[in-house]
């Protein structure tokens, strides 16, 4: 059974869909993404196997995200994610079909677009990665005050 706060720490993840991923081949790059998450806090986005990101994910899958809600004022209490984990290429259709659902889904509008048929006749040069966090450290002053935050450890 999970925590309450690993439950509200899964809602804001599946509640944004955009995030900033840095990762390292020669030197450090970051790239903004749009993403969705799975029950088990897994994130997948969507992007071309010859951008600077993916080539870098194919030498050294080691990367870092971090994600805010944008809609935050300088005033309000702060909420965000930063995690580090491992990216890989998905390539297990079925995980590919709930992806690009749930990607629509937040993301509205691209559907005739972003499908897995412009996917698989390479209409368009996208492919799903999935980034397997390791650590997720969740900011919520709402939940912890001032500057608070709580670790979640996954994996081995």
């Amino acid at each position: 059974m999970k925590s309450k706060d690993k439950t509200l720490l899964l809602k804001f993840l599946q509640s944004q869909n955009l995030m900033t991923l840095a990762t390292q081949n020669q030197h450090l790059w970051v790239s903004n993404v749009y993403f969705v998450t799975d029950e088990m806090f897994n994130l997948y986005f969507l992007s071309e196997p010859k951008s600077q990101h993916c080539r870098a994910i194919k030498s050294n899958p080691e990367v870092a995200c971090a994600v805010a809600d944008t809609s935050q004022k300088v005033v309000d209490k702060k909420i965000g994610v930063q995690l580090y984990g491992t990216a890989s290429l998905v390539k297990n259709l079925s995980s590919i079909k709930w992806m690009l659902k749930m990607w629509n889904k937040l993301n509205p509008g691209f559907e005739s677009i972003i499908n897995l048929k412009n996917i698989q006749s390479n209409k368009i040069n996208g492919r799903i990665y999935k980034i397997e966090p390791k650590l997720i450290k969740f900011f919520n002053e709402e939940l912890y005050g001032p500057e608070g935050y709580k670790l979640f450890k996954f994996g081995k």
